[in-house]
């Protein structure tokens, strides 16, 4: 039990150090130009069809170093345990494309069915922003009439 328990520390130590890894590299890169030239993400959004000016930035991003922080937190947890070398490059090599191959499909699935909620959430705080305004300037108008 204490083996475990020293495993699952070391999980979650490893993955909080490399999700604010990535999560201060791609905060450099949340400007949709810079994100346009990520190939990850460009190669994520092809790869699933994905609609790029309906989907949220910030949410891939944050759901992009989750996945990658935890492939890396779990393989590595798992392969510092064996001792042979070979065993090591085999067991990580099969670890690293088993969770590329489930999870990134997963979080594909979600975007693609969340893409055209979040973009009908855009409009409709467009259109509140728009007559918000346009409540403004009506009574910009009547004041300057009086």
């Amino acid at each position: 039990m204490n083996e475990v328990l020293k495993s699952l520390i070391e999980f979650v130590c490893l993955f909080i150090f490399v999700y604010i890894i990535y999560r201060l590299v791609y905060r450099r890169k949340e400007n949709f130009e810079l994100l346009k030239q990520n190939d990850e993400v460009r190669l994520f959004v092809l790869r699933y069809d994905l609609d790029v000016r309906k989907i949220d930035y910030k949410k891939l991003l944050n759901v992009l170093a989750l996945i990658n922080s935890f492939i890396i937190a779990f393989t590595a947890t798992i392969i510092v345990r064996i001792d042979s070398f070979i065993w090591t490059i085999i067991v990580c090599l099969l670890i690293v494309m088993a969770l590329l191959m489930s999870l990134f499909p997963i979080a594909g699935r979600y975007f693609k069915n969340h893409e055209k909620e979040i973009y009908v959430e855009d409009k409709i705080e467009e259109v509140i922003k728009e007559t918000k305004k346009k409540k403004k300037t009506k009574k910009k108008e009547g004041k300057k009439n009086v």
